[in-house]
């Protein structure tokens, strides 16, 4: 028996499978078109000096236009913290969202981060994976959703979710084609992107690392290292405020040395026990830490942010370690941007500290061996008064004055470390002078006067002996010189004496006139300084006088003058 087939029927066949490979072609041209069009779009925005964040939200415009849906989302995953953070948001509800985190596995865009698969809904108001309260709290009813993961190989780096398509008509498979071929594209090119981001910043990160130690270890005065180490924290690791917290080993607790930000001088007041707080367990532990949310960290302290208003979203902490002993930990708070401190941050930032501690000791060193050297002069100056009954504690009331002075004038510290030596050595030279003559309890006669002055030859031949000294010697030389030139041993005048010289001249007068001496008693405080107004220009420099009158007024004398009569 013949079957017998028509042909009508073949012809019918043959038509529709034309028309299904017609379609097939057509799809195939679309998506390869879509992935055109992405490259077109995204090689109009160079990977070069564009912030992250610039590029995520242009990422997502051309989604959108893809798709021709009316909004949508790009979330990155957190390796860390094992939750997914909203890098780019457009459309109605997206205000604010740059920057929220939600937890891996929850809603569609955790469900397809946790699985890589994609998934799409048609009617949203049933589909039991769609978090509705999410939706009503940002004010945004969701009709229709698709969601694909981005995704380099098998890893999952995060996902894209659009909603509400503008014709709205619901998602279908080939849509959910469609934003897989985009994602797959989108993909390479956010990795690209945060790989440059990445790489470049190492490289900015190194460079700013190197002129940070070289500020670090251009100076040896040992505030300034800590208030630089501070601002080379914040700058480094592009945070909002920073700070450094030193050990007070007798009461085992952490103290605020240095906080930068609005709020810095309240942060000083408070202090954490050792353990106690992130800071405390990075001190006790010694271990660095990144916290991508401090409000859930069951270490978090907040008395800092009581104290001082602030919110500490998240924070990097390290250790500073001298000798291998720590001395304290250095912090840095809230990450410009939408993303957490990182593991490359981790090692950056623990560099940087370990720069600190090295600046840190370097200047602690400096400061011992400036303290034996002041120690020293200051040895120094108590032989010379012991030779001399009726001046004890004239240097170190001369000192005090003068540095007084000198700040009143804002001197330069290198300027008020001069003046500090020079007025506890301006009278070593006395040395060399005669016990009669220096005891003598009544007024010198003439002879006996002009070998007094010889004190102010005599001392600078002393120091220029010690290096490091020489610098001081116009100061010890000249300061019994007068402002109009009839003082010794050069008659200089007026601005050719030495600024410390002339501070040193107003201290060494105030003092010699407020103090008993055998044949007569001392003015009272007032009368000292209405003495010193009258010499001005004759015997003083009136700028160094009115910085003296000003640091009476302040206060800042009241230690060294408070038994004196003021009347």
């Amino acid at each position: 028996m013949t079957t017998r087939i028509k042909r009508g029927s073949i012809r019918g066949r043959r038509s529709t499978d034309q028309t299904k490979s017609i379609l097939r072609l057509q799809r195939e041209l679309a998506l390869e078109r879509a992935k055109r069009e992405v490259l077109q779009e995204v090689s109009r925005m160079s990977l070069e000096d564009q912030p992250l964040d610039r590029l995520y939200d242009h990422y997502l415009g051309v989604i959108l236009k893809l798709t021709r849906t009316k909004a949508g989302s790009i979330l990155l995953a957190d390796e860390m913290t094992k939750d997914l953070l909203f890098a780019a948001c457009k459309g109605k509800g997206s205000e604010g969202l740059v920057g929220r985190r939600i937890p891996m596995g929850e809603g569609i865009a955790g469900w397809v981060a946790r699985t890589g698969h994609s998934y799409y809904t048609g009617d949203a108001n049933h589909d039991r994976l769609i978090k509705k309260e999410f939706g009503r709290e940002i004010g945004v009813s969701t009709e229709n959703m698709l969601c694909v993961p981005l995704k380099i190989a098998r890893r999952i780096m995060g996902v894209v979710e659009v909603l509400n398509k503008k014709d709205r008509k619901p998602f279908g498979r080939e849509d959910l084609k469609l934003l897989d071929a985009i994602a797959a594209q989108i993909a390479t090119l956010i990795e690209n992107a945060r790989l440059f981001a990445k790489y470049d910043g190492k490289v900015r990160k190194l460079k700013t690392l190197k002129e940070i130690s070289r500020l670090l270890n251009s100076t040896l005065d040992e505030n300034e290292v800590k208030k630089r180490a501070m601002e080379a924290a914040t700058q480094l690791m592009e945070a909002e405020v920073g700070s450094l917290l030193l050990i007070d080993e007798a009461a085992q607790e952490l103290y605020f040395e240095v906080a930068l930000g609005d709020r810095g001088n309240r942060v000083k007041e408070i202090r954490l026990k050792i353990g106690e707080g992130i800071a405390g367990w990075v001190a006790k532990t010694g271990e660095p830490v990144t916290v991508a949310d401090a409000q859930k960290d069951p270490r978090f302290a907040r008395k800092a942010d009581d104290k001082s208003a602030f919110v500490t979203r998240n924070m990097i902490c390290v250790p500073v370690r001298i000798k291998g002993k720590i001395i304290g930990v250095l912090q840095a708070i809230n990450k410009l941007g939408s993303q957490p401190f990182s593991n490359w941050d981790l090692e950056e930032f623990q560099s940087l500290a370990d720069q600190v501690a090295i600046a840190i000791d370097n200047a602690n060193l400096y400061k011992d061996l400036q303290e034996a050297f002041l120690g020293t002069a200051a040895a120094l100056g108590d032989a010379i008064e012991a030779k001399d009954a009726y001046t004890a504690g004239h240097t170190r009331r001369v000192l005090s004055y003068s540095l007084a002075m000198g700040k009143q004038l804002q001197l330069p510290s290198v300027d008020l470390d001069n003046l500090k030596l020079a007025a506890l050595l301006h009278d070593i030279g006395k040395i060399g002078i005669e016990d009669n003559i220096l005891r003598k309890p009544g007024k010198l006669d003439d002879a006996e006067r002009r070998r007094m002055e010889e004190h102010t030859v005599i001392g600078p031949k002393i120091v220029d002996h010690v290096k490091q000294l020489r610098k001081i010697v116009p100061g010890i030389m000249h300061h019994h010189e007068e402002y109009d030139g009839t003082g010794y041993p050069k008659g200089l005048k007026g601005d050719q004496i030495p600024l410390i010289a002339r501070v040193i001249a107003a201290a060494d007068c105030f003092d010699a006139m407020t103090t008993d001496r055998p044949y007569r008693k001392g003015l009272s405080v007032q009368t000292a300084l209405d003495e010193l107004q009258k010499m001005i220009g004759t015997q003083f420099d009136g700028n160094v006088v009115a910085a003296f009158v000003r640091a009476y007024q302040a206060g800042e004398l009241s230690v060294t003058i408070e038994a004196r009569p003021t009347s």
